[in-house]
């Protein structure tokens, strides 16, 4: 076992340094401290038999459970939705239980899977205001991938629906709100291999509640130098959450959206996304503008459902190799110029 796969290991049980090195001293009678667990992780300290075989140990006791992945920004229009939708179907098409779990008040995910059928869902208290605000069982909430729940419209994944009464969490103010979400999804975990969610555009109680509740954590950001400049505000949120909340909280990548191959502008912030972030999170291959999104958002579906050959879309096929773990993560590389995008496409 080698360091990387040890922080994997940790993270996949939600502990932090310091509870794995209580666990580890409970298993082995041993008095390792943090510093050790650093260590070992960071590659500087072999790890010993003992250790990996405990720490195995562990996570075959813990069981199987959902990884869950929160994509989040606190500007709109940055394709958080989209690439939530996209990654969601993307995973489900290899044969992976999915849950996409809509936080977003204004609910495009929900409309974009369900349309009409979104008010149906709240009608029969389907949604996840009842979850948050009203302590109803997620389980009892999730519409099934493919459950019609009016005639001809359903999920193409399973999914925990949105609304605008999900806009009064911001003004809820009580002892442990901030994980009622993770508290939610831990009676669905072991039935998901995957759980996405779609936090609002915002820095309120519904974005910490999604961070709290995941593993890892996407920042769709447009390559435009003012879009980028956010890009801070929520580093700082996640980093409180991650001392605070869900020491576990893992920042995936910066997923650039809306990229103009051919404008000089986006190249430039391209380079300056990957240079400014260094060793603080990978830049992953950019997402490429194109009309097929919105050709998709206008007839009620997903890009890659609809458009499955398509040049632009099929980047979330690559993002979902890397989480699914059969190729690396894909990263951008300012070298090329990301080719292969047909004419009409952007």
């Amino acid at each position: 076992m080698n360091g990387e796969r040890m922080r994997e290991l940790r993270q996949q049980l939600r502990f932090s340094q310091a509870d794995l090195k209580e666990a580890l001293n409970q298993m082995l009678s041993r008095s390792y401290d943090k510093p050790k667990i650093s260590r070992w992780e960071n590659g500087r300290d072999p790890i010993p038999a003992d250790v990996s075989m405990a720490l195995n140990r562990l996570v075959e006791g813990k069981g199987r459970e959902a990884r869950t992945i929160v994509f989040a920004n606190q500007k709109g229009g940055v394709g958080k939705t989209t690439s939530a939708l996209n990654l969601a179907y993307a995973l489900s098409r290899g044969d992976h239980r999915v849950l996409l779990v809509d936080m977003d008040p204004q609910a495009t995910a929900t409309v974009a899977l369900l349309a009409d059928g979104a008010v149906e869902a709240y009608r029969q208290r389907r949604t996840m205001a009842q979850v948050i605000l009203g302590d109803v069982p997620i389980a009892e909430v999730i519409i099934k991938a493919g459950e019609e729940i009016i005639p001809d419209r359903a999920p193409l994944c399973d999914l925990a629906a949105s609304h605008i009464d999900l806009a009064e969490t911001d003004g809820r103010r009580e002892p442990g709100f901030d994980i009622t979400l993770r508290e939610a999804l831990e009676q669905v975990r072991d039935r998901y291999d995957f759980i996405v969610i779609d936090a609002p555009p915002n820095l309120g109680m519904l974005t910490w509640m999604s961070l709290a509740a995941a593993d890892d954590v996407m920042i769709p950001v447009r390559t435009e130098p003012y879009d980028t400049m956010g890009v801070g505000l929520i580093l700082g949120t996640i980093n409180k959450v991650q001392r605070r909340l869900n020491p576990a909280l893992r920042l995936a990548g910066i997923l650039p959206t809306q990229y103009g191959r051919r404008k000089s502008v986006d190249r430039e912030v391209l380079a300056h996304l990957v240079q400014a972030m260094g060793d603080i999170a990978p830049v992953l291959e950019p997402v490429p503008n194109s009309a097929v999104f919105g050709h998709a958002a206008r007839n009620g579906r997903i890009a890659l459902e609809a458009s499955p050959s398509s040049a632009a879309p099929s980047v979330y096929l690559r993002l979902a190799a890397g989480i699914i773990g059969d190729t690396p993560l894909p990263r951008a590389d300012v070298d090329v110029s990301y080719a292969g995008i047909d004419e009409d496409e952007v």
